[in-house]
């Protein structure tokens, strides 16, 4: 899977092939397994949880599409 960003939302490191999510149809990364699984978890109960990582990876769609 090729993610759309090359860097985490969160530390701004390069994201790890164990750390990729889905979100909204495509695949994100982070840098860490604790990163992905935090913003997977809260994400599935409150869609609107993670506001700045979602900001980030909705600008990255947008821009890509």
């Amino acid at each position: 899977m090729q993610a759309i960003n090359k860097y985490c939302p969160r530390s701004g490191k390069e994201i790890a092939a164990d750390s990729l999510v889905s979100y909204r149809g495509h695949t994100a990364g982070f840098c860490n397994p604790g990163c992905s699984g935090d913003f997977a978890e809260q994400t599935k109960n409150n869609p609107e949880a993670c506001p700045k990582d979602r900001a980030y990876f909705d600008v990255l769609i947008k821009e890509n599409s």
